[in-house]
């Protein structure tokens, strides 16, 4: 038995390859949005749809492409807090090259540290390892 009307352009196969490269375009530095999507739909797969068939086609429950457009936005908003300055008062370089200054400092200072706690043990079990009158070590004291 014969199907009357056109044969269905949007498959799901297609839809998950379109989900895949809209998911994919935040990372390669695309903008997000409904007319860049369409334009590479049309670019890759050389067919044109609207917005709004993207946007509302489901299949089994879902709509893969608007979840996919979703997801890519959320992806492409995180990115671009990423990569924007922590201060606005002053140029990121010199702010890495502070901290990288003071990690430099941070890391010679416990080094530092380290080796006279070092000294400090070795000095102390030498006390404790070293037989010692207490009476000696009494009138010391009292000196």
């Amino acid at each position: 038995m014969k199907k009357a009307g056109r044969k269905e352009s949007l498959t799901k196969e297609l839809a998950l390859e379109i989900a895949t490269m809209i998911e994919a375009m935040p990372i390669s530095g695309i903008p997000v949005s409904w007319d860049q999507v369409r334009t590479h739909i049309a670019k890759r797969f050389k067919r044109t749809f609207s917005r709004q068939i993207l946007s509302q086609k489901e299949w089994d429950g879902k709509k893969l492409i608007l979840l996919a457009f979703k997801n890519a936005g959320d992806v492409e908003t995180r990115l671009q807090a990423d990569r924007a300055p922590k201060y606005k008062t002053a140029s990121r370089a010199v702010l890495q090259k502070r901290i990288a200054d003071l990690e430099a400092i941070n890391f010679a200072l416990s080094q530092d540290l380290e080796r006279v706690r070092a000294q400090q043990i070795d000095a102390l079990d030498v006390f404790l390892n070293t037989g010692c009158d207490l009476r000696m070590l009494v009138e010391r004291l009292k000196d």
